[in-house]
């Protein structure tokens, strides 16, 4: 029985200075060799269990039972790239072939970028990465589900939002603030892992106040906070002043304690405390900010119109009745006008004025379906005798 292939000869992938080695199977090989060849160049490399080439990092082996052939290629260089052919030397020949593909892993070798631009101004950011097969370069914004995207502004005022720009090189022309951040250098090609470098580039611009309460209301004797919030860099300077006589800056101490917490490298929330509220306090406050990138002399500003909270009144209510004309009739024919009684909740304050608050419908009888003059009577009767009764017990 002639010998035969079991599998095939499979494909080897492996990082420049690892070890290869391809395996072939075969069956009733009896008398016959294997060998090896390198097929693009025609080099033999091993028949049997003999090296030809003067390659010293070539082997070859095979098992107990003379079934599995294999050739060793230590430390793998990019030249040991290519086809290899496992040999029988059967008349014709058998073969199969592999393919061996020797790899450098993407490397970053080096980033350039300016690290600080001024607003309105350009920006190039240029990345060098190495590998083999040749990596594929792109750039992306840091954190993309937050940032916008890198956006790409065009000297002619045209703008484009990409998630991505493929190309060693990136460019960014009148830059905003919107563009400050990290920007990642991304080289892969296509054999794990791809690899990444990062460059911070920082955006200065004035600052800017905003007030989430521009009017607040202070208690006597109790703590009163202002707020505003600053968006700058670098990070700005905050001062309060009242625009009273003095018109000076707040110095924290005493009563005032000014704090500044740090929300991120652009955001900056200022807060100025105020114990033991007075009504002296009132006023027009003023949130100041100021850096580098202001002239002498020129803040961003926020104000905060503080006043005092109004103090609760004691008030004493009682009912004060009175008496009202209703067209309504109790004997028959047409109607006739006549006094009736309805309450009225009214307030008196300590001064001894009296200001009606709110009107609160008595319950009286309206019409009497009785025709007899007698019936009229007792109504009236009947109407006049609850009225003073209601009075009597609203006085008690």
């Amino acid at each position: 029985m002639r010998p035969r292939f079991v599998d095939e000869l499979r494909n080897v992938t492996v990082e420049v200075g690892r070890d290869a080695t391809f395996t072939c199977t075969v069956s009733d090989i009896h008398g016959y060799r294997i060998g090896w060849v390198k097929a693009n160049t025609k080099a033999i490399q091993a028949i049997g269990t003999h090296v030809i080439t003067h390659n010293t990092r070539i082997s070859v082996s095979h098992d107990d039972s003379r079934r599995k052939w294999s050739l060793h290629i230590a430390d793998a260089q990019l030249d040991d790239t290519g086809p290899y052919m496992c040999q029988i030397n059967t008349d014709p020949m058998r073969s199969k072939m592999g393919f061996l593909d020797v790899i450098i892993t993407p490397d970053i070798v080096d980033i350039r970028g300016p690290s600080v631009v001024v607003e309105g101004g350009s920006a190039k950011l240029e990345c060098e990465a190495r590998g083999e097969p040749t990596p594929l370069v792109f750039w992306q914004r840091e954190n993309t589900r937050e940032k916008p995207g890198i956006i790409n502004r065009s000297r002619e005022g045209k703008m484009e939002r990409r998630s991505r720009v493929d190309g060693s090189v990136l460019r960014l022309h009148k830059i905003t603030r919107e563009d400050a951040g990290g920007y990642l250098c991304i080289a892969s090609n296509g054999h794990p892992p791809a690899i990444s470098r990062r460059l911070q580039l920082d955006v200065k611009y004035r600052p800017a106040v905003s007030v989430p309460n521009q009017h607040v209301r202070g208690v006597i004797g109790k703590t009163v906070a202002l707020q505003c919030d600053i968006d700058s860099f670098p990070r700005a300077e905050v001062s309060w002043t009242k625009r009273d006589d003095l018109y000076e800056e707040i110095v924290t101490g005493g009563r005032y304690i000014k704090e500044d917490f740090h929300i991120t490298d652009y955001k900056t929330r200022s807060v100025l405390n105020i114990y033991n509220y007075t009504k002296q306090d009132a006023g027009l406050y003023d949130c100041k900010a100021r850096n580098e990138m202001n002239l002498k002399g020129e803040t961003a500003d926020g104000v905060i119109y503080l006043n005092t909270e109004k103090e609760p009144t004691t008030e004493s209510v009682y009912t004060t009745p009175y008496f009202i004309y209703t067209d309504y009739d109790l004997s028959p024919g047409p109607s006739k006008p006549f006094l009736t009684y309805n309450p009225q909740i009214s307030t008196r304050r300590k001064s001894g004025t009296e200001s009606p608050r709110r009107v609160v419908p008595h319950p009286t009888p309206e019409r009497f379906l009785n025709s007899s003059t007698l019936s009229q009577c007792c109504g009236m009767l009947l109407i006049w005798s609850l009225s003073f009764l209601h009075l009597y017990f609203s006085l008690v």
